[in-house]
């Protein structure tokens, strides 16, 4: 059966290295990136061959951004809280102090994926009678691993 999007989620955790990590969603989500990635092609045609051959290098996931909704809240978010309502003022925080992130994305049927990775965050562009949205842009410095996320 096929899935909807619907219910898909981008968390964030200071350090998922712990024993038990907190990881808290980021709310307001509208898009994701392509996740996968595509292999450097390296030459290694000698002078034997007919033709030029290659081997795979190593994966390039690039730059990853995700599109949110830019929202105020009346109260801030505590830290405690495993939602954060208020994402970009969050994000920005951690971008301001050079902070590296871990990430999960996680898709309805509980599979996704972790990474650890930089913090940006600029809005979008403004438009008569249109919602305020910004871009989070992370960079991987870390592997990327397929997860289970299991319920609890």
């Amino acid at each position: 059966m096929e899935l909807l999007s619907k219910g898909i989620r981008l968390e964030i955790c200071e350090d998922a290295s712990q024993s038990s990590p907190v990881w808290r969603n980021l709310y307001g989500l509208s898009s994701t990136p392509d996740i996968g990635g595509d292999p450097e092609k390296i030459e290694v045609t000698n002078l034997a061959d007919g033709n030029k051959r290659y081997i795979d290098g190593i994966l390039d996931y690039g730059d990853l951004e995700f599109g949110f909704f830019y929202n105020k809240e009346d109260t801030p978010d505590e830290e405690a809280s495993v939602k954060i309502m208020e994402s970009y003022a969050v994000l920005r925080a951690y971008q301001q102090e050079g902070t590296q992130l871990d990430y999960r994305l996680v898709y309805p049927d509980n599979t996704g994926h972790q990474w650890k990775g930089s913090v940006n965050v600029k809005r979008s562009a403004a438009a008569v009678n249109a919602a305020l949205e910004f871009t989070l842009t992370t960079s991987l410095s870390s592997e990327m691993k397929d997860i289970t996320v299991t319920a609890g």
